[in-house]
């Protein structure tokens, strides 16, 4: 998620100047760290409930592709009232957030497992 945030705080900032050879691949890093996420996660969540793998997976999906829509609608609003080069801004921001849940999800998590044992 790191990678995610940094290539989207650079792409913003290098693509306003017009740099094509920097801002492919910065385009490449982004979509690598991007969509690498979707299999990893289709892999922990069947792990942690295989035998009602078809359910979380579908349910997964699900959100994600509500994800999907919620960005495309963030997307245009924001592209709208402003440049489209805050799109990216807006995207490492939301990356930012989830990596803050993520973190305090699992910390709580833990906390929750050694205080059972």
């Amino acid at each position: 998620m790191v990678v995610h945030i940094i290539s989207l705080v650079l792409l913003s900032t290098v693509s306003g100047f017009g740099w094509v050879m920097v801002t492919l691949p910065l385009l490449m890093i982004w979509e690598i760290a991007a969509w690498t996420f979707g299999p990893t996660q289709n892999f922990n969540l069947v792990s942690l409930t295989p035998e009602a793998s078809g359910i979380v997976l579908s349910l997964n999906s699900s959100f994600v592709q509500l994800g999907f829509a919620a960005g495309a609608g963030i997307g245009g609003i924001v592209a709208g009232r402003s440049s489209i080069l805050e799109i990216s801004w807006v995207g490492a921001t939301s990356v930012v957030i989830a990596l803050l849940i993520g973190v305090f999800s699992f910390r709580r998590s833990r906390e929750l497992s050694s205080a059972q044992q």
